[in-house]
């Protein structure tokens, strides 16, 4: 029994773990499900959490659906750090590992697995194919952030679109959320915006540019081509 075959509830682990290890180990499965089923949660869509500054130390495992990590303004203006997508592994924790430093929204209805620190350790150690996971998703993260931070102090309205409609659609392509190059984005054009810095009617106007220059296609809402 592997740890994808124990843990049903998860399948985009197996995705996951064969794409890093090539493999996953036989060891204490069933105790890793039972840790998984215990800890899964659900949340729909528009609901937060965790609010940034609050307590939380937990690690998220996200098993189905879209989360917003972001950090907002006393004004209200909201950057939008990072999407969350199946699959991946992340935590929010700040450096006093006691509380938020990110607010962690669920966008669309999800299914998380939350576990605490000692428990996702264990699950670590049980299944070392989850700590070399763990450290590729987070390498892939950094990555991510270093190429949109360059888009967002340095490039245009049309490269900020275009870089994130790219990672996105490479992000959904990994964990088979493609087809043909074509992919749905559960997003409305101001989340769009506070991922990329930009305004709503920033957002449109540079949509249809890229549109009319062929780039793009956009269908229904936000269907990419």
């Amino acid at each position: 029994m592997t740890i994808t075959d124990a843990i049903p509830i998860a399948p985009l682990f197996k995705t996951r773990v064969t794409q890093v290890t090539g493999t996953t180990n036989r060891v204490q499965a069933d105790r890793c499900a039972e840790i998984f089923r215990k800890n899964t949660r659900k949340f729909r869509a528009g609901q937060r959490i965790a609010f940034e500054g609050e307590e939380f130390a937990s690690v998220l495992c996200l098993l189905e659906g879209w989360i917003a990590l972001s950090k907002t303004l006393e004004d209200g203006e909201r950057q939008i750090i990072d999407f969350v997508l199946p699959g991946d592994v992340t935590t929010a924790v700040s450096a006093d590992g006691m509380t938020s430093c990110l607010e962690v929204e669920a966008l669309t209805d999800v299914v998380v697995a939350t576990l605490n620190h000692a428990e996702w350790e264990d699950l670590q150690t049980a299944f070392p194919d989850l700590r070399e996971l763990t450290e590729h998703l987070a390498a892939a993260a950094q990555a991510r952030l270093s190429e949109r931070m360059l888009r967002l102090g340095k490039g245009s309205a049309s490269m900020r679109i275009a870089y994130a409609l790219l990672e996105l659609c490479v992000r959904l392509r990994s964990i088979g959320q493609t087809h043909d190059h074509a992919f749905h984005l559960p997003l409305t054009q101001q989340y769009l915006g506070e991922f990329t810095g930009l305004s709503k009617v920033h957002v449109c106007r540079t949509l249809r540019r890229l549109n009319r220059q062929g780039i793009i296609t956009t269908e229904d809402h936000l269907d990419i081509r």
